[in-house]
């Protein structure tokens, strides 16, 4: 059970790209070329026409799967493609637009980078009302490993990108908290050295505009996951994951209200061993606070070799939580299980590492409630009655007992989530 040891620092390790959540779908405004030849033909027109010792660049957490995004910035009908490059022994980044003409490509614009590396490029709407076409470039930059991040917003007139604002970030989230269907900013400063951080809401109308800054707690070894969406039914919020020490975390929830941002409840109220990051972990539309918990009759054994059971609730308005899922999963053998909703609150685990793991009524009881075995592919006999294969990798069997079978919808794969692209981070690999 020693792996239970490394849960926390796996689940900050294996990170995507956290502060990217929107109103609509990322990349909603983009697309690829069309593969093979379109994106061929014009990666090979702008490779050719580059300065020489000069690559393109792909974003270290990218919205699309190449370095060059076809979307119709402007608004005017007409594509554009935009992308970053980088000259060989130079680390300033260089930007370009590109535009279509009879039936060709060719460069509209050029602009320098506000960093040495492009950790992520998307198409939003910030600085935008409903009467303009066409969307954002939104730029967000590194500097130096110590140094906050930079934000820049582009749009695009008469052909030429136009910075529009420029911000410091750590992380950051697009969304429409205050509800005037307009996007906004929320930007997060975090400074290790100086023990400080601080919420900033940020929306712009005729010029950039803070709305509403509030003070979080400086102490917290940083933020590994930011996300945005519905918090209730009829509020949007921000939600963080905060490590705190060497391995525990506690999530904190950033709504706005009666004209300013405010903590919706006290994060320590979500205090976790490790650390584990909150989603829509039912998908019901609503973010839930993810917790952990240790299985009954396990309250007593070391925390490193406790088998947690993750606990997923919704806010409900005011000061409390209601519990939507909890859920088992298993990094080391690549699979995750929803328990049933229907089982009681007494639901233990036995766990031999490695091989099974059994959802127990209670502790000392014997009713098996499901177990779910791992088999070697070169064991699996196509022939038993008594497991039902729910999953089949280069090399294992993931099985569930024949009882059971009803909640064999319940046993996942990581890979699966991953696919989805819902994955939340402890599911990358």
């Amino acid at each position: 059970m020693g792996d239970y040891l490394t849960k926390g620092l796996l689940l900050l390790a294996l990170l995507g790209c956290t502060g990217c959540s929107l109103i609509g779908q990322p990349g909603a405004y983009m697309r690829l070329p069309k593969l093979p030849a379109e994106q061929e033909t014009l990666k090979s027109v702008i490779e050719a026409a580059l300065p020489p010792g000069a690559a393109l660049v792909r974003p270290s957490h990218a919205v699309q799967a190449g370095a060059i995004s076809v979307v119709d910035l402007d608004g005017d009908g007409s594509e554009e493609a935009v992308f970053y490059y980088k000259i060989k022994e130079s680390e300033q980044l260089h930007g370009e637009i590109w535009s279509q003409s009879d039936g060709s490509w060719k460069r509209s614009d050029s602009f320098e980078g506000a960093g040495y590396e492009l950790d992520e490029l998307r198409f939003e709407r910030i600085t935008l009302d409903d009467t303009a076409r066409g969307v954002n470039v939104v730029a967000a930059y590194a500097t130096s490993e110590d140094a906050p991040k930079g934000l820049a917003v582009y749009a695009v007139e008469h052909g030429r990108a136009v910075k529009k604002f420029e911000l410091p970030y750590t992380d950051y989230v697009i969304d429409d908290l205050n509800g005037n269907d307009r996007q906004d900013l929320t930007v997060i400063l975090h400074d290790r050295e100086k023990r400080t951080s601080a919420a900033a809401l940020y929306e712009y109308e005729n010029g950039l505009r803070k709305i509403s800054t509030l003070t979080l707690d400086g102490t917290v070894e940083g933020y590994y996951s930011m996300i945005s969406g519905r918090v209730t039914p009829e509020l949007r919020g921000v939600v963080l994951d905060a490590a705190v020490g060497a391995h525990s975390s506690y999530t904190e929830m950033l709504i706005y209200r009666d004209g300013r941002l405010r903590r919706a409840f006290d994060p320590k109220l979500t205090s976790k061993a490790y650390t584990a990051q909150s989603e829509d972990a039912d998908r019901d539309g609503i973010l839930d606070v993810v917790g952990m918990e240790a299985p009954p009759g396990w309250e007593k054994q070391p925390i490193a070799l406790i088998p947690w059971i993750y606990t997923y609730s919704r806010w409900d308005g005011s000061g409390g939580f209601q519990r939507v899922l909890r859920r088992y999963w298993s990094g080391q053998d690549g699979y995750y299980f929803d328990f049933p909703a229907e089982w009681p609150p007494e639901t233990t685990l036995e766990v031999e590492e490695g091989t099974a793991v059994r959802f127990i009524a209670a502790p000392g009881s014997p009713a098996r409630l499901a177990e779910i075995r791992m088999f070697p592919i070169e064991a699996w006999n196509e022939e038993q009655t008594d497991w039902l294969p729910v999953h089949r990798t280069a090399d294992k069997v993931l099985a569930i007992n024949r009882e059971a079978e009803e909640y064999r919808s319940l046993l996942h794969l990581l890979s699966e989530m991953k696919s989805e692209g819902s994955a939340p981070a402890w599911a990358e690999s």
